[in-house]
């Protein structure tokens, strides 16, 4: 009877590991890992947000947020079926960079986000 005794307390402990250690996650989420591919685009339109929190639409420098639609489609009218690409320091708040991506959504043109290539 001990040793019946013993294989119970050895599976109760065994299960009481394994259910400690596989943990369901609270959200699935996936993360970005970089590129280790570079594909061009031809002629895009380029949004620029520094760490200092300014703001640039191609040439156009130090472009108040408020004015970032209207400079966009300016540059948009330019060059028609280009892309835009958004280039945002990566110490900047995600919510900075979201409201570029509305921006450029709202115009209606393809919104691309610029990363670093990852390093090997």
């Amino acid at each position: 009877m001990s040793s019946m005794t013993d294989i119970v307390f050895l599976l109760l402990i065994f299960f009481i590991l394994t259910s400690t250690v596989v943990r369901e996650p609270v959200l699935k989420v996936l993360l970005p890992k970089g590129v280790n591919e570079v594909n061009q685009i031809k002629q895009p339109v380029r949004m620029y947000l520094n760490a200092e929190g300014v703001y640039a639409v191609d040439n156009n420098k130090n472009v108040a947020f408020d004015d970032l639609p209207s400079v966009l489609e300016s540059e948009l009218s330019k060059k028609p079926d280009a892309a835009v690409s958004i280039h945002a320091d990566k110490t900047v708040m995600y919510e900075k960079v979201m409201e570029m991506v509305s921006i450029a959504n709202k115009s209606g043109a393809k919104v691309v986000l610029a990363l670093e290539k990852e390093s090997r």
